[in-house]
């Protein structure tokens, strides 16, 4: 049984159109009437920007409710704009999502990919990687639409398929830039999700494969040994005391338990503070517990209102605009590796072009620092935590 329902949502634009083949003033119009749009149906949607200049991709720092901030980073990087990396983008795009999922609630995220017959296409040793990190996320729940100008190869639209199909997004193709303006008006539009129901009570649900990947993605609240006044019931005490490691916002471990049985996010023990939205977590079988009643809680809390999360991000953005980040791409090397291998078919046998056969990447999360992590790496490189 499921209700379908929308909700705010973040999107993430990824601009891939290479300068060659696509006009930036032909697409800038566009775009900018796709977020006002989107703004006049709901006001709360917020947006961010992808794209790749000549040192890697760049980005906000957070996502804006102001469109303006969209287009004067376009605007501000139009000369420097370079061909996109399409599996590169997809996973920086993805991690940046899991870090705001990780400190806020109640969203929507959607990836919108607007790329052409320029960008680089995906190395097929590269899709696993990328659809297991999808997978992991699709929950959030997190959609892939993508807009392709131009011809687009079968084994290409198999892969770009592949990828979309796992968010319940769609694949577009369009042969002119002027058809962009239509479609985009039309993906304007809100995105459903089916939400599951018992009764009247609405229901997250994670999927058990995926529940690993959350688990890791949340903080244990810091134990505190001082007199510390609760936020959720307001006496003070010094004993079962822990704070959020976001907000620093204290509270009693058993309020907070009793807290995660209407604000979890999918999975009992794992749910949000309810100052910040980060993502915590508490011992499983001590939930159980507490719901069961086998431990005595301190105040009823469903006395307590829970915080408007719209209200929260406009606070927030308030006290800092949003920066461009510059990152790293995960596959540049493999992009460099394509160029060079072009360079050399000249003149070349067919019997010296034979190639080593591709290690399958894998994709896994720091448990200590929740860095996602291309590759077997026997230490975490953010903050060197043994991971085997």
């Amino acid at each position: 049984m499921g209700l379908q329902v929308t909700r705010s949502e973040d999107c993430l634009i990824f601009y891939g159109l290479t300068p060659e083949l696509t006009k930036f003033k032909d697409v800038y119009n566009s775009i900018s009437e796709f977020m006002e749009k989107k703004q006049i149906n709901d006001p709360s949607d917020r947006f961010n920007l992808i794209l790749f200049l000549p040192d890697g991709p760049n980005y906000l720092d957070h996502f804006t409710f102001d469109p303006n901030n969209i287009l004067s980073m376009l605007k501000s990087v139009e000369d420097n704009i370079s061909r996109a990396n399409i599996a590169g983008g997809v996973f920086v795009a993805t991690t940046f999502v899991i870090e705001v999922f990780k400190k806020i609630s109640e969203k929507i995220f959607r990836l919108l990919i607007i790329i052409d017959e320029g960008a680089y296409k995906i190395p097929a040793h590269y899709l696993p990687a990328l659809e297991e990190l999808i997978k992991k996320v699709k929950d959030m729940p997190f959609f892939i639409d993508i807009i392709f100008i131009g011809q687009l190869d079968y084994e290409e639209r198999n892969k770009l398929t592949k990828l979309v199909t796992l968010t319940k997004g769609e694949l577009y193709e369009i042969s002119k830039i002027k058809e962009l303006n239509l479609l985009l008006v039309k993906l304007s539009d809100k995105k459903y999700i089916t939400q599951p129901i018992f009764g009247q009570q609405k229901i997250q649900v994670i999927h058990e494969e995926n529940q690993p990947f959350y688990i890791n993605l949340a903080d244990d609240p810091e134990r505190l040994n001082e007199i510390s006044t609760c936020s959720i019931c307001f006496q003070q005490s010094n004993e079962g005391i822990v704070r959020c490691p976001s907000c620093h916002t204290v509270a009693h471990e058993v309020c907070w338990a009793q807290w995660a049985q209407t604000s979890n996010i999918g999975i009992p023990h794992v749910f949000r503070c309810h100052n910040c939205f980060n993502i915590l977590k508490l011992d499983k079988t001590y939930i159980i517990n507490v719901h069961a009643g086998k431990i005595p809680t301190i105040v009823e809390l469903n006395k307590m209102e829970k915080k408007n999360v719209v209200d929260y991000l406009r606070q927030m953005e308030a006290q800092s605009k949003p920066q461009v980040i510059q990152t790293e791409d995960p596959f540049a090397a493999d992009i460099r590796a394509m160029i060079e291998a072009k360079k050399e078919e000249v003149g070349v046998l067919e019997t010296k072009k034979k190639r080593k056969k591709k290690k399958k990447t894998f994709v896994s999360i720091c448990p200590n620092c929740s860095k996602i992590i291309v590759g077997n790496k026997m230490k975490c490189p953010a903050c060197g935590f043994n991971l085997f």
